[in-house]
């Protein structure tokens, strides 16, 4: 026997499209709503022509009862056929619904008593699809670009979750989602890897994203087609268990299938097989039982003071740091910035092994000067001195960093003169024309000294052998220019050094303010006057750019070229009083000065600027 339940205002709907495809079965036209003592025959089956929210009335009763269903969709459904996974053609529904033979057992889900077909969205989860007929890649897209202007108005709010009465921790977040399956939108089948309709369980999504930053690109790969997370952000916590109460003490709204409602504890539970269904849902899993077993993703989820901190503002744009992070990291940067014997010590062994490394023109040890070398750490101390504006530790700092840099230039200077050789080795020359690629040299190291120190997960290490590169190399050629007494040394390794403690200074400083250390307003007076630092050396800076970008035009414009039947190789190019031209000249013959005079006039006449030659001449047979 069937029963056809629908509304009065559905009743020649039925009969033109759903009693011709009954094949002559009986059946009877139940209105809805049920009259309170409705008792269908012995295994019939009860078909519904009903909307979600009639839907969301009838099926608990139906599981209640163990009746027999099966659902006929509806053009105006939303929820219900896309939450269960059966079909939405009629024709095809009707068909399987005739021809099953045993009811398919389902899982219902409830939140306050109140059945869920697709999710529950609490708080702020515009990631998540509220109310789309069709939840694909473009529908999630659109969804995402109308909530954009959300993101400066988000924050956390503070929750409080347990299972059987038990709390399992009290954080904070922008929104929760419950789903039974993974299916139930775009994100949640990104994240979770496995769940079924018939398991005895549903998944919980936490999003607790630390800044704004981060979430955005959270969104935006989630958004990207084929993307699934295999390891998801830190940010967001996972929950699989078969019953869950959240607490908020002052209220929070949330949605069930789309309908807003607002309430302090939401409790969650699946009815294990509740519904019998006479459709086969795609979500289901043959032969799995209920598993017992919760599983908790929550370790990364803040608490504590970290909780506090993102629950009593907005959701900062940048990473902010708590105070307990902060206090551990300035207690480290504030030991750091001492004068120490052991900081002495080694900065005088990391110069002495410098210059004999640069006198000796050997890069391995050279190498081992870098990885000695201990001044980036008061360098990391003042930048943090600069940004949270700390007069004792920019003191400490810098006379750190002079005591570290007048040591590393006596002992430079003494090698230099125990060593009876004034030789301008690769090694030495090297360090003596900084250019502002050598300012990018100091970006990248400011930048790695802050994050790896902010950040203990990274060795400390690792940022003084990238930093330490690009300063102790040059500090023990200055000081070999002391004792030269060569001021064009000097000056131009000294010229390197203060670019790279000028640039890593104001980087390290501001991946301090990115990372959420200070407050940029009281950085702003201590950015400022590096940045006139930065800018005054820059000057010099720029000037040797440009000549090393035209020494590199005239070796581009000469090099391989023919002139007066000879061929120009090697070329060099040096500016001095006068621009000197090395080259070597192949021919076939020996050339004449005359000649060669003719081949200087035309490279003169070529690169526009009188030269002085230097010419190696080859035979070529």
């Amino acid at each position: 026997m069937l029963y056809i339940i629908h509304t009065s205002a559905d009743i020649e709907e039925i009969k033109e499209k759903i009693i011709p495809l009954l094949e002559n079965r009986d059946y009877t036209l139940v209105p809805y709503p049920l009259i309170a003592d409705f008792s269908p025959q012995e295994n019939a089956i009860l078909l519904t022509y009903l909307g979600d929210e009639f839907l969301s009335e009838f099926l608990p009763r139906a599981a209640n009862n163990q009746w027999v269903v099966g659902i006929l969709p509806r053009p105006d459904i939303k929820y219900t056929i896309q939450g269960l996974g059966i079909s939405r053609d009629l024709e095809e529904s009707v068909k399987e619904i005739l021809e099953t033979e045993e009811p398919y057992k389902l899982d219902l889900l409830l939140c306050n008593d109140q059945p869920v077909f697709l999710s529950v969205n609490i708080g702020d989860v515009f990631a998540i699809t509220k109310d789309t007929k069709k939840n694909n890649f473009f529908s999630e897209v659109l969804h995402f670009i109308r909530n954009i202007r959300q993101l400066p108005s988000l924050s956390h709010k503070p929750f409080v979750l347990s299972i059987d009465g038990e709390k399992i921790i009290s954080t904070s977040a922008l929104g929760i989602v419950v789903i039974e399956h993974a299916m139930s939108s775009i994100i949640s089948k990104r994240l979770i890897s496995e769940s079924s309709i018939n398991d005895g369980q549903f998944d919980t999504v936490i999003l607790s994203p630390p800044n704004i930053l981060e979430f955005f690109w959270f969104l935006f790969r989630s958004l990207l087609p084929r993307n699934t997370f295999s390891n998801p952000p830190s940010f967001i916590g996972q929950i699989k268990a078969s019953n869950l109460t959240i607490e908020n003490q002052s209220g929070v709204e949330f949605t069930i299938d789309g309908k807003i409602r607002s309430a302090k504890n939401i409790n969650f539970e699946v009815v294990k097989d509740a519904l019998f269904i006479k459709q086969k849902s795609s979500y289901i899993s043959e032969g799995e039982g209920a598993n017992e077993k919760n599983s908790l993703q929550i370790d990364n989820l803040p608490t504590g003071e970290k909780k506090i901190e993102l629950t009593k503002r907005k959701l900062p744009l940048f990473p902010r740091a708590t105070a307990e992070e902060f206090a551990d990291l300035f207690k480290v940067l504030r030991d750091n910035a001492e004068v120490t014997s052991i900081y002495v010590v080694m900065m005088i062994l990391s110069t002495l092994i410098a210059s004999f490394g640069l006198f000796g023109n050997s890069s391995p040890v050279i190498i081992g000067a870098m990885i000695l070398a201990p001044i980036i750490s008061p360098i990391v101390s003042f930048s943090m001195g600069m940004v949270r504006y700390d007069i004792n530790m920019l003191k400490t700092g810098v006379v750190t960093i002079i005591i570290g840099t007048v040591v590393s230039l006596v002992f430079a200077a003494g090698v230099s003169l125990i060593i009876p050789l004034k030789v301008l080795t690769p090694e030495i020359n090297a360090r003596l024309s900084p250019t502002l690629l050598d300012m990018g040299i100091a970006v990248a190291s400011g930048v790695a000294a802050a994050y790896a120190h902010a950040k203990s997960g990274i060795a400390k290490s690792l940022a003084g052998v990238a930093i330490a590169v690009a300063l102790v190399p040059p500090l023990a050629v200055a000081g070999i220019g002391i004792g030269w007494w060569d001021w064009a040394v000097f000056s131009g390794a000294f010229l390197l050094y203060s670019t790279n403690l000028a640039g890593i200074i104001m980087f390290a400083g501001i991946t301090f303010l990115l990372l959420g250390f200070a407050p940029f307003k009281r950085a702003k007076m201590g950015l400022i006057y590096t940045f006139i630092i930065i800018a005054i050396v820059m000057v010099p800076l720029s000037l040797s750019f440009n000549r090393i970008k035209e020494e590199a035009r005239i070796t581009s414009q000469l090099e391989g070229s023919v002139i007066e039947n000879v061929v120009l190789k090697e070329v060099k190019v040096r500016f001095g009083k006068t621009l000197l031209v090395s080259v070597k000249v192949v021919s076939g013959e020996p050339i004449s000065s005359i000649e060669m005079k003719r081949v200087k006039a035309k490279i003169e006449d070529r690169i526009g600027k009188p030269i002085t030659l230097e010419v190696v001449s080859a035979i070529e047979f």
